[in-house]
C-alpha cells in the first residue's frame, strides 16, 4: 500500500511540473520576444508600420503575421 502511495505521488508531482515548466517557457518566450519588439519600436528605423487587427498593436509592414498576438494575415496568391 506504501508503495502505491509513493508511485501515485511521484506521477502527481510529475504532473505538475511539466505544467510548471510549460507555463514557464511559454511566457518566457513571449515576454523575450515583446522585448525585444520595445527595443525595435525604440529604434529610429523607417520601415513601415501597420496596425494588427486584433491586438491593435503596431508593428513592421512586412511581416506575414503578427509577433505579439501571433494573427495570421491572409496572403494574396
Amino acid at each position: 500500500m506504501e508503495l502505491l502511495i509513493v508511485f501515485v505521488s511521484i506521477f502527481l508531482s510529475s504532473i505538475a511540473l511539466y505544467y510548471i515548466i510549460k507555463y514557464a517557457v511559454r511566457n518566457g518566450i513571449n515576454e523575450s520576444m515583446l522585448a525585444s519588439d520595445e527595443q525595435r519600436e525604440e529604434s529610429d528605423d523607417d520601415t513601415p508600420q501597420k496596425e494588427c487587427p486584433q491586438c491593435e498593436k503596431a508593428h513592421d509592414f512586412d511581416y506575414p503575421k503578427c509577433p505579439h498576438c501571433a494573427h495570421e494575415y491572409e496572403t494574396l496568391k
